[in-house]
């Protein structure tokens, strides 16, 4: 007989139970670039005002043997919620992953919520056949959205690249600087910041997604920096600006000082009527300057860009990215 339950992410041994049963959930995935428990646990443990997110198990005979996650984002896309779905691998085949899904779109109808999207990772060497997680997803009503390459690159053995990228970027820059802050947006920065990150949604290739861009303030910036340090995030946002400070191009990273080893591109972008003075591979350059410098326990940073993003498909592949995997997104109309 299988149980849905709740699990309270601020029981610490509750949550780590979660943790252990969606990490061997996903034997297929690259170790490396999954989230380790030291730097998962405060931030699953932590709420915050712009996302409800919450936790639920599967057990069977008293064990947990599945891990859902419903996320709920308030501060934007008011009619999407956001899922996880993971089995644990020797209880698949068992009717666990249905239960999952079927109690997540339960919960996000009853919080008025239109569409349900979830992800499928796909093993490299994949990505042109149909694994069962994705024969899973399509069997239950879900469609292809979107699919991103995930890459990851180790900054020692990448660094010796980059000298001969920065020389054309000191060729193309112009008038244009780059900054790089650690947490905190200087103050000069702050409104044009927050304007920059208002559009990224709409300027990146997003497939079926059809997600809306979030209306950020200067306000919600300080809010959501605050956050990221009470759960131990260190933050390194790089950014292309025009002569009088307004950023025009982005990229942020960030890992976690409990475990500083990986790092995540969280998104680079460039507006449009910027673009062609290498400002994409300025801020990224630099960001990855400055992790080397000021997080020297960090080896490894991952990012993931659509397929038909050529354009940061190829200055991943020069700054010395190799893709690991495939993740491929899925949504459902409920």
């Amino acid at each position: 007989m299988l149980e849905i339950v709740d699990v309270d992410a601020r029981d610490e041994g509750a949550l780590r139970e979660w943790y252990d049963v969606w990490r061997a959930g996903q034997p297929h995935r690259p170790p490396e670039i999954m989230p380790s428990w030291e730097s998962a646990r405060v931030p699953l443990a932590t709420p915050r005002e712009d996302y409800d997110v919450g936790l639920i198990g599967v057990r069977e005979a008293g064990r947990l043997v599945g891990a859902g996650l419903l996320n709920l984002p308030m501060a934007d896309n008011p009619t999407v919620a956001y899922s996880e779905v993971v089995t644990h691998a020797d209880h698949r085949r068992r009717g666990v992953g249905t239960a999952l899904v079927t109690e997540l779109e339960r919960r996000a109808r009853a919080a008025g919520r239109e569409r349900l999207l979830g992800e499928v990772f796909v093993p490299a060497g994949q990505e042109t056949g149909t694994t069962g997680d994705m024969r899973f997803a399509e069997a239950r009503g879900y469609a292809v959205a979107n699919r991103e390459g995930m890459k990851a690159l180790r900054l020692a053995e990448a660094e010796h690249l980059w000298p001969a990228l920065e020389a054309e970027v000191d060729e193309a820059l112009g008038d244009y600087r780059v900054v790089t802050w650690r947490d905190v947006c200087p103050p000069e920065h702050l409104e044009s910041f927050a304007a920059a990150l208002s559009t990224v949604m709409g300027l990146i290739p997003q497939g079926e997604l059809d997600l809306d861009d979030r209306a950020w303030t200067a306000e919600g910036i300080r809010t959501y920096e605050q956050h990221r340090l009470e759960v131990g995030l260190v933050t390194i946002e790089t950014a292309a600006v025009e002569p009088d400070g307004t950023v025009v191009g982005l990229t942020g990273v960030r890992t976690h000082a409990a475990d500083p080893r990986v790092a995540r591109i969280g998104v680079t972008m460039v507006l449009p009527e910027h673009r062609g003075h290498r400002l994409g591979l300025a801020t990224k350059l630099a960001s990855h300057r400055a992790l080397r410098a000021q997080v020297p326990g960090c080896e490894l940073v991952v990012t993931s860009n659509a397929e038909v993003n050529t354009h940061m498909n190829v200055i991943n592949e020069r700054m010395g990215y190799q893709q690991l995997e495939t993740l491929v997104e899925y949504h459902k109309r409920l």
